[in-house]
This record gives structure tokens, C-alpha cells and sequence, in this order.
């Protein structure tokens, strides 16, 4: 009996007080946003704990919306709304939600949702949304938009921990971007990160400070991205592929020609993001096309110089079908078909070497070869050059090999080829 009046009891607080109870729910979900939030119609079922939130809109301290959702729906605990502890939501569904992420670091979807609700007294577990839009706001730049983006996370907690495994799937930079992630021992956290067809050239536009001291910019190019990202604190550790299709770049030096080539390929395995120190285990460019007509452009120089730091473990270069216009002398050479392999010659060692192959056309019906190892600082070179039925100012080589001097950069190879004709 005692039992029977007791349920009674708390049938009739809680079916008396229906009425307060909305506001109630309001109060306690307004607390969840710095500057507020307001709803256009709320409903929530005591029995069953499912809250459903229309016209949803949320402020910072100064008033600026900063999120805002057509509907929301959840599960919540109704105890929670009338005790101080962390508020529960369950099975979160949000439907057109648009959220403002302002001054965030690069990597801001690694806590798309821990960002929204670090700061406040809630966890969250399981989030399903859908035609949503992220907005990523920083002085000095126009705002990044990620649109139609759909999402699904596992669990996020009131401490902003990175525990909660997630996709994400968005249209950006023309291309559709998917990404994943899971969290790893330690604290770190390991992201999937897919695209096809994305504007590399709009993408560099808004973070210039990728290319700042590069002495470039690229001008066009579309890009297809596969790679892992590995982010422990502020350390980012990248492994997979980037291939660029249709690339043209453009030096810094005045009236310079551009850069293009059919495709750029790099694959990298556990590459400092941050430092831009590690292995690249792939680097290879197909038809590429470079005039050098006022010297070498500084890019192409601190290129060079940067893969032959100790930093960078260099494994493998290929240039496929490649044009070079040079202006040695008084007459111009183009290489044609021009193709050049890098081998590292031994799989461990950052100071290993490489074993060098070259091939091209010159003239009508010319050819040079060029057969060697060239030292891992790409100084010193040993091996030789054949050049085969080449003609150039009525000088005809129809079949003269040429040892390379011992200590030579590539650009020694060319002079020296050069001076044999008397250019």
C-alpha cells in the first residue's frame, strides 16, 4: 500500500507541475550557451525523457549568433534538469544546424563537437546531423564554410576529452571532403581524411602562410587527398598521398615563366605538419614544363635545399615526359621528354645517397643519357653522360660518352655538356 501511495505521490508532482516544467527546461538549457539560448517551440515528455527543440538559436557574451538548428531532438534524464550535475543528452539528432567557430586553430574538426559544449555542464552521447553548414571565422581572412555537412559521433563529455569517434562528410573547396576519427592512447587522436577534386589553389589563397616563404603561388590545381593524421597536443603526424592534377604555379620573380605540369604526387609517411621534417617516401611529377631563361627561380633553389636537408628523408623522385627550356649561351637548348629518376640507394640512413638516372631529347634527333649516383646533399655526382646524334650550332656528338667531374651539382652536368659544343 505504503509503495502504491508513494507512486501516487509522484504521479501527481509530476502531472501537477507539467505546467512549470517546461520553463524549467528552458532555464537549464539556456545555461548551456554563454550569451543564451532561445527556442521558437519546446515539447519534452517526463515519462519517456524525449526533449524536442524547434527554431533553436544560441548567442556568445556579446549577443552574436553563434549556433542555430531548424529542430534539435533528445534524450534527457528528467532529474537533470533539477540538479546541478552535468546535463545528459542522448541520441542528439539536429537537423540544418549552422555553428560559428571563431579564431580556431586549422584542425578545428577534430573537435567539431567537444568545441560546442567543452564549456558547458552537458555530455553528449551519440550526435546524428544533417544539411548542416560550419563556419570557421579569423581576422584578417574570409570566413572557411563547410556545406551540406552530415555527421555522426559516438560520445562527447563536458571536459572537451577527445573520446568520441566520428564522421564527417562535407562539401569544401569544390570537392566532397570526408573525414574520420578515433581516438588513441595517450590523448592522441587519429583522423581519415579523403577528398577528390579539391581547389588546392583556393585553398592555399585562404591559408597563404602555407606557401609564404616559398617564393610561388599556385595558381591552379585540383587535388585528390588520402591521408592519416596522427594529433597528439599541438603535434600533427601525417602519413598517405597527395595527388595534384593540372598544376600551375607562378614565381615570385617578375615575368618569370609558370610552372606546369599534368600531375604532382607526394606521398609522405609520418610527416611533422608543424616542423615540415620526416620521410617522403614518393615525389614524382608527370609532363611538367619549366623555362629557365633568367636563371633559376629562388622556389626551385630553397626546393632543392630543403630536400637535401637531414630533415627531410628523400626515397624516391620521378619526373615523367618533361619539357626544359634553359638558356645556356647564346642559343637555347630544350630538353624534350625529359625524364629523371631518384633512388635512394639503401633503405636506412638519412646521409644515403641516391642511384641518378636521366633521359632526353635534344635537337632533331638527339639524345643525352646521363647514368650515375648523386650524394644524398645533392653536391656530388659520379657517372656519365652519353650524348647520341645531337646537333646543335653544327656541332654533331653521334655517339660521345663524357665522364661527369666527380664533384658536380646537376647544373655543372648542363654546363659541361655545353661547353663540349662551345656554347
Amino acid at each position: 500500500m505504503k509503495t502504491l501511495v508513494a507512486l501516487a505521490a509522484l504521479a501527481a508532482a509530476l502531472f501537477g507541475g507539467a505546467g512549470a516544467l517546461p520553463l524549467v527546461v528552458e532555464a537549464r538549457l539556456a545555461s548551456l550557451a554563454p550569451g543564451g539560448l532561445a527556442v521558437a517551440g519546446l515539447h519534452y515528455n517526463p515519462l519517456t525523457g524525449r526533449l524536442t527543440l524547434r527554431e533553436v538559436r544560441a548567442h556568445d557574451e556579446s549577443g552574436r549568433e553563434i549556433f542555430r538548428a531548424d529542430e534539435v531532438e533528445a534524450t534527457a534524464p528528467l532529474a537533470d534538469f533539477f540538479s546541478g550535475a552535468p546535463l545528459t543528452l542522448q541520441r542528439v539528432r539536429m537537423v540544418a544546424p549552422r555553428l560559428v567557430v571563431a579564431q580556431a586553430p586549422a584542425l578545428t574538426l577534430v573537435g567539431l563537437g567537444a568545441a560546442g559544449f567543452a564549456a558547458a555542464p552537458v555530455t553528449v552521447d551519440g550526435i546524428m546531423v544533417s544539411d548542416g553548414n560550419l563556419v570557421v571565422e579569423e581576422p584578417g581572412r574570409r570566413a572557411l564554410v563547410a556545406r551540406d555537412l552530415t555527421a555522426s559521433v559516438d560520445r562527447l563529455n563536458g571536459a572537451g576529452e577527445p573520446d568520441a569517434a566520428f564522421a564527417v562528410e562535407t562539401a569544401l573547396y569544390g570537392a566532397n571532403v570526408r573525414i574520420t576519427g578515433q581516438p588513441l592512447s595517450r590523448g592522441a587522436y587519429a583522423l581519415r581524411v579523403r577528398a577528390r577534386g579539391l581547389d588546392a589553389a583556393a585553398l592555399l589563397e585562404d591559408f597563404p602562410q602555407m606557401l609564404a616563404s616559398a617564393g610561388m603561388r599556385l595558381a591552379q590545381g585540383r587535388a585528390d587527398v588520402d591521408a592519416t593524421l596522427v594529433v597528439a597536443g599541438s603535434r600533427v603526424l601525417a602519413s598517405g598521398q597527395l595527388r595534384v592534377e593540372r598544376l600551375v604555379a607562378r614565381f615570385a620573380e617578375p615575368r618569370s615563366a609558370p610552372f606546369v605540369a599534368s600531375a604532382l604526387i607526394v606521398a609522405v609517411d609520418r610527416w611533422d605538419v608543424a616542423a615540415g621534417t620526416g620521410r617522403i617516401s614518393r615525389l614524382e611529377l608527370q609532363r611538367p614544363t619549366l623555362t629557365l631563361d633568367r636563371g633559376t627561380p629562388g622556389a626551385i633553389s630553397a626546393l632543392v635545399d630543403w630536400l637535401s636537408s637531414p630533415e627531410v628523408l628523400l626515397r624516391r623522385v620521378r619526373i615523367l615526359d618533361g619539357t626544359v627550356r634553359l638558356a645556356v649561351g647564346a642559343q637555347p637548348v630544350t630538353l624534350r621528354g625529359f625524364t629523371l629518376g631518384l633512388q635512394s640507394a639503401a633503405e636506412t640512413g638519412p646521409r644515403a645517397g641516391f642511384v641518378l638516372t636521366a633521359r632526353a631529347g635534344l635537337g632533331g634527333a638527339g639524345r643525352l643519357t646521363l647514368d650515375g649516383a648523386l650524394s644524398r646533399d645533392f653536391r656530388r655526382t659520379e657517372g656519365a653522360v652519353r650524348a647520341i646524334g645531337v646537333t646543335v650550332e653544327g656541332c654533331g656528338l653521334e655517339d660521345v660518352s663524357m665522364p661527369v667531374p666527380v664533384e658536380a651539382s646537376p647544373s655543372a652536368v648542363l654546363t659541361a655538356l655545353a661547353s663540349v659544343c662551345g656554347l
